[in-house]
């Protein structure tokens, strides 16, 4: 038998976050032992961009077809489902991932998604690596006759058997999906051979892929706006031994990237996840792999991610994501946080230890019952406590709570389309998109209040969670006590009230909202982004994320005049917050001079600036060390060089080497998803 699996990723930008198809080198490895164990030849190929699959689909067609679906690539699998039903109509072409878990594995959800996507003959739900088989072997004895298949029920699976004699029957569903018995998780994930260790995906480590690594899997928390964990009954793990191994193979051929994802749903857990931290922070040191390692946190256990956290040393910052912090919010989502006892301890014991980095949160907006008040509490609140604070716009996905009518109808009452971040391009001349559904309005936020928290979200990402103008924002909130959020808000409305080139940056960063974030529906995002002159800003690199694209605006082209706007902000709030220093707006002038030398310089052939200097006359790196406490002068004009670490130069230029987009925009927007900004600021030492 001859399957080609993907787990599609659009490559056509050249830019965004390529990962390495671990979920379906998953069900590669168990598919071909089990077939093995049957004494039966089973030839697996594993693919991560369309057109490469639509080649060789095309030169050497298979017996199967199986594709992950995720929210990023489910337009590119219906297309090339379509493609196959066209042109080798005897192929089988099964589905997989999170887009259906047993909240919609029934006869509603199985129509709305065979009709949308008919050319799926089969979807396997939940964890894929036993219904995945099953149907295979089901397949193979019904000698690769589809027809006969189609007919069948089988466990773990939903079954397409809507499409007949090119037609969809509507009137008799129920007939024609077959809706197999949930058949649960394998009990031992370690029934599952290594897709590293055997070799399966030594191919990606050639290009710009970047490694998952998973050593648990599912989760005990139900959060209603997260499939994660659903339909698992317990928290299943691979062998210490073999993911000691996997991290030492990994470290080993990674060559073109610097990022490693953990794949664990709440890594910190379990005890042992402080060995493999410790263990990634020795390949790190030895290979320079991984520089940075993507976690998702645990959620209930502040001991043990500061031992985590202690092994990582410098290589993962740490995270408590609370999403909100009213009660109201978190009982309608099912979401229980860290205290802030609990956290406010956990950063001490970091610090005492040499971990500076800022913690970082994260925070959505549009959750049920969330208002604009307690949304603007919990950021001031988060800041005061010291973190890195990211805000995130709601999005529903399948196979969610969330996503379900009923809950829909009791909190959300608007909700549009919006692209999602560089997943779209041209495959056989025709364009393809997709989009992810946020939320615009609901019974506790208006439209307006989400307007409003677009643009205000944008410039406390760009100031303070990235730090583009931290030092500025650390010095009015500790020297006189004004909060970053009160800033940032009054802030929004000096620039919305503005006549400059900030304020020309503000209507199009709006506009950029207004027209291509908040479609009504698919077919009008389709629409809009296939018109010649919008497909060619995404060609060129020119849309994007907006807070990363506004960001990179002002601090590639705007960064004289955004300075020149906070600079005539500082004269007119002295007043509003009753500030004597007489020095103060000389002390402001300095710190912002300080933080613009700080910002790594680039040039248009994206060769790196490795050193600048300044002269202050204020005692800057003291008062940093100070903990950003009293600002005074030197003793006499101080020569400050700004530069790069060895370190830092070479994993930079990696970086900029892996993305292949021409606009310098685009590439760093694509290096600042997972990993620290502190890579764009120079290290700086009295000259």
């Amino acid at each position: 038998m001859k399957i080609y699996l993907g787990d599609l990723f659009h490559t056509w930008t050249k830019g965004g976050i390529w990962t390495i198809p671990l979920n379906v080198g998953y069900i590669a490895s168990y598919t071909i032992k089990k077939f093995k164990e049957l004494d039966i030849d089973c030839d697996v190929k594993i693919f991560k961009d369309p057109k490469k699959l639509l080649e060789e689909i095309k030169k050497n067609p298979p017996d199967v077809v199986g594709l992950g679906f995720f929210v990023w690539n489910e337009k590119i699998n219906k297309f090339v489902f379509d493609y196959v039903k066209d042109n080798f109509p005897k192929i089988l072409t099964v589905g997989g991932g999170p887009r259906f878990t047993n909240i919609n594995a029934n006869q509603e959800g199985a129509k709305e998604f065979f009709l949308e996507v008919n050319n799926c003959d089969a979807f396997v739900v939940n964890q894929g690596e036993k219904g995945f088989f099953q149907l295979m072997h089901e397949f193979l004895k019904k000698n690769y006759n589809i027809r006969k298949f189609k007919k069948t029920t089988i466990p773990g699976s939903l079954i397409n058997n809507l499409k007949l004699q090119g037609k969809v029957n509507i009137k008799n569903c129920s007939d024609q999906i077959h809706i197999g018995e949930n058949i649960g998780n394998l009990e031992d994930l370690n029934d599952i051979p290594s897709p590293y260790l055997s070799g399966l995906l030594d191919d990606f480590f050639n290009d710009r892929w970047m490694p998952l690594l998973e050593t648990n899997r599912s989760c005990p928390y139900r959060c209603t706006f997260c499939a994660w964990g659903i339909g698992t009954q317990k928290l299943l793990k691979f062998s210490e031994e073999r993911v000691m191994a996997e991290i030492q193979y990994i470290s080993e051929r990674c060559k073109k990237t610097k990022t490693l994802f953990i794949a664990d749903a709440n890594f910190g857990i379990l005890e042992r996840d402080a060995l493999f931290a410790k263990k990634m922070y020795e390949m790190h040191k030895e290979f320079g792999f991984p520089y940075n390692v993507a976690v998702q946190w645990n959620k209930t256990r502040p001991d043990r991610i500061f031992k985590v956290a202690k092994e990582f040393k410098t290589i993962a910052p740490v995270g408590a994501s609370m999403q909100s912090l009213s009660e109201d919010v978190l009982a309608s989502i099912k979401r229980k946080n860290l205290t802030f006892e609990q956290i406010l301890e956990l950063q001490k014991n970091l610090s005492e230890i040499g971990i500076s980095e800022k913690s970082f949160t994260e925070l959505i907006i549009g959750l049920p019952n969330e208002t604009k008040e307690t949304h603007l509490m919990a950021n001031r609140k988060l800041i005061d406590m010291g973190f890195e604070v990211n805000n995130y716009n709601l999005h529903l996905l399948p196979g969610t709570e969330m996503d379900d009518k009923d809950y829909r109808a009791k909190y959300f009452k608007k909700t549009g389309f919006r692209l999602h971040d560089n997943s779209y391009g041209i495959y056989l001349g025709q364009k393809v998109f997709e989009a992810q559904e946020t939320v615009l309005e609901t019974s506790t936020l208006s439209v307006q209040d989400f307007r409003y928290f677009r643009f205000f979200h944008f410039l406390l990402q760009m100031m303070w969670g990235k730090k583009w103008y931290y030092n500025y924002l650390i010095f009015l909130k500790t020297s006189y006590s004004i909060n970053p959020v009160d800033f940032i808000d009054q802030l929004a409305d000096e620039i919305r009230l503005s006549e400059n080139g900030i304020n020309k940056m503000y209507k199009n960063f709006m506009k950029d909202y207004d027209d291509a974030e908040s479609f009504e529906s698919y077919e009008d995002l389709e629409k809009y982004w296939s018109e010649d002159k919008n497909f060619l800003r995404l060609k060129n690199g020119d849309y994007g994320k907006l807070n990363m694209l506004y960001t990179y605006k002002i601090i590639l082209d705007l960064r004289e005049e955004f300075n020149e706007l906070l600079i005539n902000f500082s004269k007119k709030i002295v007043n509003k917050y009753k500030i004597s220093d007489p020095d103060f707006i000389d002390k402001c002038e300095e710190i912002l001079r300080f933080q613009n030398l700080k910002f790594l310089k680039i040039n248009k052939e994206n060769k790196l600036q490795n050193e600048d200097i300044g002269k202050f006359k204020y005692n800057i790196l003291g008062w940093i060390k100070n903990n950003y406490l009293n600002l005074e002068k030197h003793n006499k004009m101080e020569t400050y060089k700004f530069y790069l670490t060895k370190e830092q130069f070479e994993t930079i230029e990696t970086q900029l080497n892996q993305n292949k987009s021409k606009n310098i925009n685009s590439k760093l927007r694509d290096m600042s998803v997972y990993t620290s900004t502190n890579q764009f600021f120079y290290d700086v030492a009295i000259n």
